[in-house]
This record gives structure tokens, C-alpha cells and sequence, in this order.
């Protein structure tokens, strides 16, 4: 039986999981799941289950690698999240074993190999890997990632190592999203409710008018649209100046689906760029680059090749 790997990005709506081989290369196309984040305990694990078992066929399953969103307990895979509307009915319980336990219930233990390893990382430092291995950041000493979705999500890299204590322009853990921004923090103007904010601002039917929406219209030639991106453009650059000064990246990446919007706010970030001397890219698709990451991280404890 061959012999692969399961990675998987695990969101609040929808899940997507490859598989990869021993040697690290994926062997079938990204497919997408639901997530059924708000139904209870057995339904969610059961889930997990099925999507193992679904994408191992007749592979066997060596390691199992997810990137979840915080609050979560990676070092022992404990989902903390509770008040937000997503996996509350599994807060405090160890993933592995809940899946474990779902996978004999229908039959489907086989699937994975015995002692198989289970692998958590935040879904922003998965990605952050995987840009900075296989992305055009790979081979670059020192990169910032940016996140921007129901937050503003972020990793500092420095030779191929997620940086998580604080100091040389790093905050504590990476994380930028509490960072003090103008009336409150960075989280609440880098993010989609932050551009949803600004929306509501500029146009007289703001509720018509979603994220996909309104690049649609600056697409066209929206002077409503263009005068929204400008300010979260500002907004943007604003609250990342200071971390490209200190920090000094040679990259900056931008991911999310607000990233593929970036030609519509960048510009005063890339002036920025521009002057630390830091490339910026966008990586609008971050499932596949946390995926990477995820068997990057996944070789590294297991020896994976």
C-alpha cells in the first residue's frame, strides 16, 4: 500500500486537504470540504474522518498535518476556540484522539497507519513556511507575511524559521494583529471588517457591496471603489511600516482573498517597499502554500523523505 501524507487548511466555513508523497510532492489536486465547524462534537470529528478517509483511498495515511486558526493549543492539538462561532463544541478536546475515535467507528483505521503522526500549526505560520519554501520567497533570509482576512494574521520568517519572541522588530509570537493602530488595534482597519468600515463610509448602499463586489467595481472604473481602497491602501501601509523599518525584510508576502485586491491599495505599501528594500508579493491562494508548510514542518519532526 503506498505510503502519504495528509495535509490539511481548516477554516471556519470549508476545509481544503491535499496529499502529498513521501518525497513531498502532491499527488492529487487541493479539494475543498465543509467544514461543519458549528455542529457538536462527534459531527466535527466525524467530519475530519471522512475527509481522511476520502482522500487516503487505497494510500496509507503516515502523518496528518492541519493548520487551524487560534485560540488553539498546537504543541498538544487542543482547539481553544469558543465565543466565535466555529469548533465550540470541541474546545478543550484533543483532535487526534476525537478523530481517532471516529475513524473506528466507521470502520476506516486501516486508512492510517498505526502511530501516525498528527501535526498542528497556526494556519498563518503553515503558510508563512510554505511561501518561504516553495514560494518567490523561497531562498530569502528574512520575510514578513500578512494575512489579511476576518484578521490581520502574520509570521515573521529568518532562515526558514518562524520567529516567535519578541525583539529585532518582531512583536511576541509574530503576531502584529493587537498592535495599537490609531483608535484601537492593527486587527480592527487591516482586516474585512476594517474594509467593510470603510465601505460603509463612501457608498449610499454599502449593504450591496461585499469585498468581491467592490474590487469588481474598482475593476470598472468605481471612483466609490478606488477612494475605499485608497484609504485602506493608507490603513495598510500605515500599520506596516513599522515592523518593514525595523524588521528589515528582503520579502513581504500578502495573502488572503483581500490580497488579490492589491493592485487596487498597494500602492503606498510598495512606495514603502520601495525605500526598506523589501519585495513584495501576493499569494491570494494560501491553502496550497500552508499545505507546504504543513509537510515542511511534518519533515522536519518525522523525517518525512
Amino acid at each position: 500500500m503506498e505510503s502519504c501524507y495528509l495535509m490539511m487548511d481548516v477554516g471556519g466555513t470549508g476545509i481544503k486537504a491535499g496529499l502529498f508523497s513521501r518525497s513531498g510532492e502532491m499527488v492529487e489536486r487541493v479539494r475543498s470540504f465543509p467544514a461543519r465547524a458549528k455542529e457538536g462534537r462527534e459531527e466535527i470529528f466525524r467530519n475530519f474522518a471522512c475527509i481522511i478517509q476520502e482522500m487516503a483511498k487505497d494510500r496509507m495515511v503516515e502523518g496528518i498535518g492541519m493548520a487551524f486558526p487560534g485560540p488553539f493549543d498546537y504543541e498538544k492539538g487542543i482547539s481553544l476556540m469558543r465565543g466565535l462561532d466555529k469548533y465550540d463544541s470541541v474546545y478543550g478536546i484533543p483532535v487526534r484522539e476525537g478523530v481517532m475515535e471516529q475513524l473506528e467507528r466507521i470502520g476506516k483505521t486501516e486508512s492510517v497507519a498505526r502511530g501516525c503522526r498528527f501535526l498542528f500549526l497556526h494556519d498563518v505560520e503553515a503558510f508563512a513556511i510554505g511561501a518561504c519554501r516553495q514560494g518567490r520567497m523561497a531562498g530569502c533570509k528574512k520575510v514578513m507575511c500578512v494575512c489579511i482576512g476576518t484578521g490581520a494574521g502574520s509570521a515573521f520568517v529568518e532562515n526558514g524559521r518562524v520567529v516567535k519572541k519578541a525583539g529585532g522588530g518582531v512583536p511576541e509570537n509574530g503576531w502584529i494583529y493587537n498592535t495599537p493602530y490609531k483608535e484601537s488595534v492593527i486587527d480592527d482597519y487591516v482586516s474585512v471588517r476594517g474594509l467593510k468600515r470603510l465601505t460603509e463610509s463612501v457608498f449610499a448602499r454599502p449593504e450591496a457591496v461585499d469585498g468581491a463586489k467592490l474590487f469588481e467595481l474598482a475593476e470598472a472604473g468605481s471612483d466609490e471603489a478606488a477612494k475605499v481602497f485608497a484609504a485602506f491602501g493608507e490603513n495598510v501601509s500605515e500599520a506596516l511600516t513599522p515592523f518593514l523599518k525595523s524588521f528589515r525584510p528582503q520579502g513581504l508576502v500578502l495573502g488572503g482573498q483581500i490580497a488579490k485586491s492589491f493592485p487596487h491599495f498597494g500602492m503606498q505599501l510598495r512606495e514603502v517597499c520601495r525605500h526598506t528594500g523589501t519585495a513584495v508579493f501576493t499569494e491570494p491562494d494560501t491553502s496550497i502554500r500552508a499545505m507546504e508548510g504543513l509537510y515542511a514542518a511534518m519533515e522536519r519532526v518525522t523525517g518525512a523523505k
